[in-house]
């Protein structure tokens, strides 16, 4: 290392006006506005979007949640992402958003299955009931609380029966706009298998098992590295749709949409 410059008198010359360094070290880099302050404040760069700066650093949020399973907040920070206009990013976000929005029908789907669950417990046995009555006929001092009782269960059922189609339109609202950001990122990205896949498993889930199968093929046509994962559950798919065909004439269709969204 070469010595210090001195003076005339043996001291050691200090440089008043040190030039800065060719490079800088950055160090605890951990997040967009800490990148956006090195590139336009250290390195001079100006024209860097905001929008652009603003979209990656709500996306990178939304997937930190998103990996934590926090989907409220994955799909909060999605919607600031999208709210920048940085339209580049689009597609990708929705494709994000449209992934957590399946994660939280699933959640739904879980707890639908349970207030099905409960709702059948309450449902009183036919022999019991018809217990019940003939009890009362032979002693008719006791039908009035038998009946009260009757009543009070029919009561019981019908909270529950509501709760139960309350968690039944969560479940479908979620697949709903899961299908919906996923059906418009293939339009933003028509050469992306992952948004064409995203679509078909959220067509998949709201019984729309024709048009699931048309993606999935898309999604394999684009990658055929998937066609091993997909064909499986194309030919699961269509011998669903046969069963469909079927028992639309035995039950109805909100009845048989409920039973299959439970089932899975």
């Amino acid at each position: 290392m070469p010595p210090s410059p001195k003076d005339a008198n043996g001291k050691v010359e200090v440089d008043r006006n040190p030039k800065p360094p060719k490079a800088f070290e950055v160090n605890n880099v951990n997040d967009i506005d800490k990148v956006y302050r090195i590139l336009t404040e250290h390195m001079g760069i100006t024209n860097i979007s905001v929008a652009a700066r603003d979209c990656l650093k709500y996306t990178y949020q939304g997937n930190a949640h998103l990996e934590k399973n926090e989907l409220d907040k994955a799909i909060s920070s999605y919607n600031a992402a999208l709210n920048t206009g940085y339209d580049a990013q689009e597609g990708i976000v929705l494709l994000l958003r449209a992934t957590a929005y399946l994660k939280r029908a699933f959640q739904h789907q879980e707890e639908l299955r349970k207030s099905v669950q409960d709702l059948a417990e309450t449902v009183p046995d036919p022999e019991n009931l018809g217990r019940l009555y003939n009890l009362a006929a032979q002693h008719p001092s006791l039908s009035k609380p038998l009946f009260q009782k009757v009543l009070t269960d029919s009561k019981k059922q019908d909270g529950k029966f509501r709760q139960t189609k309350f968690r039944h339109g969560l479940y479908e609202y979620a697949l709903l706009h899961a299908a919906q950001d996923a059906l418009r990122s293939t339009q933003i990205l028509p050469h992306h298998a992952k948004t064409w896949l995203r679509a078909g498993d959220a067509l998949a889930e709201l019984r729309k098992l024709k048009e699931s199968a048309m993606y999935y093929q898309k999604a394999i046509d684009l990658d055929p590295t998937l066609r091993d994962r997909l064909e499986p559950v194309i030919e699961r798919l269509e011998r669903s749709q046969r069963f469909l065909d079927k028992a639309k004439g035995w039950w109805s269709s909100d009845t048989l949409r409920l039973a299959l969204d439970v089932a899975g």
